[in-house]
């Protein structure tokens, strides 16, 4: 985590890079955002799967969700801190 203050140690040119990748792929903005920050915060150790993404995505809109609360808890599972959405049975039958 960067401190107010603080210099970055990333050119805003690779965040840009790979947001403009995640949006091609089909990511919306707030979570290519989010997405993006992740990776270059935590490198490897994100999952960055797109599929996977909009998997989770699909998932939580099934269940109710919003689309950008959706996006944001689809980022978080894919960052670990949440553990990724059990299908339900509407959203298995659908994506079998």
């Amino acid at each position: 985590m960067r401190l107010a203050g603080q210099e970055t140690q990333h050119d805003p040119e690779v965040f840009q890079t790979i947001w403009k990748h995640l949006k091609t792929d089909g990511v919306p903005d707030q979570a290519a955002n989010q997405m993006t920050a992740e990776m270059l915060t935590h490198g490897e150790d994100f999952e960055s799967s797109v599929a996977k993404y909009q998997q989770y995505e699909e998932n939580y809109r099934s269940k109710g969700f919003n689309e950008h609360a959706a996006q944001a808890m689809a980022v978080e599972a894919l960052e670990g801190r949440e553990e990724a959405p059990k299908e339900s049975i509407r959203f298995a039958r659908t994506h079998a």
